[in-house]
Order: structure tokens, then sequence, then C-alpha cells
């Protein structure tokens, strides 16, 4: 994935979806299922992406937030290059959207 080219789909709202707090795996898949609708995502493949973007040093694992979280969970937060990396992946999209507009393929709700 650091190699420049799109990263996937799931590993992107991972680190979209831990850009404001550390979670717990749990609360993570809970987030995703909720923000994309994807009742389907399966326990292991968010731990396999989890995995992978720590591989990546893109995500890592942090202490649990001292506000009444369960010690026993492992929290997971974005580093910096995980945030660029997400950065620039989702100017990569936005670029790819625009195109879509400008063949047609998506309307501007702003334009009627």
């Amino acid at each position: 994935m650091s190699d420049g080219s799109p990263m996937g789909d799931l590993a992107f709202s991972v680190l979209v979806a831990l850009t404001d707090d550390p979670l717990h795996g749990y609360a993570l898949i809970k987030r995703l299922r909720s923000l994309e609708g994807r009742a389907a995502l399966r326990t292991g493949t968010v731990y396999a992406a989890l995995a992978r973007l720590q591989d990546e040093g893109w995500v890592v694992e942090v202490e649990a937030p001292t506000d009444g979280a369960d010690p026993r969970r492992r929290y997971y937060r974005v580093t910096p290059a995980g945030r660029e990396a997400a950065r620039a992946e989702a100017a990569r999209l936005a670029s790819l959207v625009g195109f879509a507009r400008r063949k047609e393929l998506l309307t501007d709700p702003s334009h009627g």
C-alpha cells in the first residue's frame, strides 16, 4: 500500500473511522457498520485490516482511555503517516469523483 497505489476501501474506511479518537476493535466495527451500512462486515476482516495497517505504520495500538474504558480491550489510533495516507487517498478519490461528474456519471445536487 505504501507504494503509491490506491488503498483498499476497507483500509481507507478504518483510517477515517479512527481519525477522531482511538477505538477498540469492536467499537471500530460498529462504527464502520453504522457509517457505511456494512452490516455483513466480518470481525476477522477488520482485524486483518488493522494488522496490515499496523504493518504499514499507519495505525498503532494505544493504551485504553482512562475514562472508564475496558482495559482488557486493545485500542487503536491513526499515526501521522496514516493520516497523511488517508489524506492522499481522499484527494485521489475526490479527483476521481470530479472526473465522473465531468463525464455526467454523477449529478451535482446543487445544480439540480
